[in-house]
């Protein structure tokens, strides 16, 4: 079993009872924590950054070994179809060599001056693969963005299938209720078709929710990479017991961290502060830094290059004489381009102009995170008093359903009015969880922008 995912043996009841039903159903349990980590470790976004950072040190490295000598191994062997000749006695030639010629042995090469190009070259590499580095650590922040925004989605979508359960419920009670009140005379026909519509009405809704619940579920795990075994297309919270009657039987039992819980692991992110050297401006300073060093290798190379060259080898033949002979040889060499047609400044001028848009890409990334910061933060703010005035909504609402009905039963208001308050009430449910998802998902973002969590 997957480690987001635990399979819970759970206690059946009669089977054929609705509560039978869904306890005979698998349970899904999957923490904020776990989710988390399985995208962490599964991402192939952030594996591909990973690769690509690894490549980059590589590079910078092999920039390094080049400013340092280079020893070789050199070989060569060549055929001569015609050998010169001298005759130094009449009736007698001297060959001036032979038809097989080789040499063979080690050579040394080192670039002893070339304005800083190579250093240059090494830093330009150096500053990249730290840009690759710290998009590492934009793509893992991305990653924990993502996972924890589709796990907020998913707590929403349970709790609504929760709310609206228990909503289908009192709807269901209810029409029960009218019914033996109809046929006792106590209620009309018209008002067992208004409390029937309202079953009806619950019966879609809830059943919207349980598809919309497995949609959500089906995101969170696409990011974990760890599908899940069980089925997902009829997903109930397995907090919602007895089930309501007339529903389709669970498919798994989905158990997720409670909203108040999440909020409380989070809520310390709020009196963060904004990261100054968020890894998603630090990778454009970087790469424009590496494209200045860059430019200014290359426009070394308008400049005279100085190196040194040393071979100690094997061999044949030796002029007139056909035999093997060790040979050491030193030297220095010198270069400078004269006329290339500006190749090299414009090289030069394009890694500038690349310097400069690197600039620029991170003073725009830069302004658009402490955009995000504060507007997150005033989010927050809005939720917040949102949050209190939902609360009360929520207390008074439940208080005028319940007040209504009693009403209706003295017979003082109609079944409409009852409908009316009893849609106000899950509502004002529903609406204080969205409001709980909200302030999550604004936590999550101020979490992604903060120096610490």
């Amino acid at each position: 079993m997957n480690a987001l995912l635990l399979s819970l043996p759970l206690i059946v009841a009669s089977p054929g009872s609705a509560l039978g039903r869904a306890q005979a159903a698998p349970e899904l349990r999957a923490t904020l924590a776990e989710a988390v980590a399985s995208a962490e470790a599964d991402s192939p976004a952030l594996r591909s950054a990973q690769a690509e950072w690894k490549a980059a040190v590589s590079r910078s490295e092999s920039r390094w070994s080049g400013r340092w000598p280079e020893l070789t191994a050199e070989s060569s062997y060549k055929f001569a179809g015609e050998v010169p000749s001298l005759s130094v006695i009449p009736g007698r030639t001297q060959s001036l060599g032979d038809h097989h010629n080789y040499s063979l042995g080690p050579s040394l090469s080192w670039t002893l001056w070339d304005q800083g190009a190579r250093r240059d070259a090494w830093l330009a590499a150096v500053s990249a693969a730290r840009a690759r580095a710290e998009d590492v650590d934009a793509q893992r922040r991305q990653a924990r963005l993502k996972t924890r925004l589709a796990y907020f989605q998913a707590q929403l979508a349970l709790e609504q299938v929760r709310l609206l359960a228990d909503s289908l419920k009192l709807a269901q009670s209810q029409y029960g209720d009218i019914e033996k009140r109809r046929q006792a005379g106590a209620s009309s026909r018209l008002d067992s078709l208004s409390a029937h519509q309202e079953v009806l009405a619950r019966l879609r809704q809830f059943r919207q929710a349980r598809s919309d619940l497995a949609a959500a579920l089906r995101d969170l795990y696409a990011l974990t990479g760890k599908e899940p075994s069980e089925d997902l297309s009829l997903p109930l919270d397995g907090r919602t017991a007895p089930l309501p009657e007339d529903v389709e039987p669970a498919s798994v039992l989905i158990a997720l961290d409670p909203l108040e819980d999440s909020l409380k692991s989070l809520a310390a992110v709020e009196a963060g502060a904004l990261d100054a050297g968020h890894p998603g401006v630090a990778a454009l300073r970087e790469s424009a830094r590496s494209y200045k060093l860059s430019a200014g290798g290359t426009r070394a190379g308008l400049w005279p290059r100085l190196g040194f060259t040393g071979r100690t080898s094997l061999e044949y033949p030796n002029g007139p004489v056909l035999e093997a002979f060790h040979q050491n040889t030193v030297g220095v060499f010198a270069s400078m381009p004269l006329f290339e047609f500006g190749r090299t400044r414009r090289e030069a001028a394009s890694f500038e102009r690349q310097a400069e848009a690197a600039d620029e890409r991170a003073e725009a990334a830069r302004r658009d995170l402490a955009r995000d910061w504060r507007k997150a933060k005033d989010q927050l703010l809005g939720l917040k008093a949102q949050k209190t005035l939902c609360l009360q909504a929520v207390s008074e609402a439940r208080e005028a359903a319940d007040l209504t009905y009693e009403s209706y039963k003295a017979g003082r208001v109609t079944f409409i009015e009852v409908q009316s308050a009893n849609l106000r009430e899950i509502e004002a449910r529903v609406q204080a969880a969205r409001i709980d998802a909200q302030a999550l998902m604004q936590l999550a973002s101020l979490a992604s922008l903060a120096e610490k969590e």
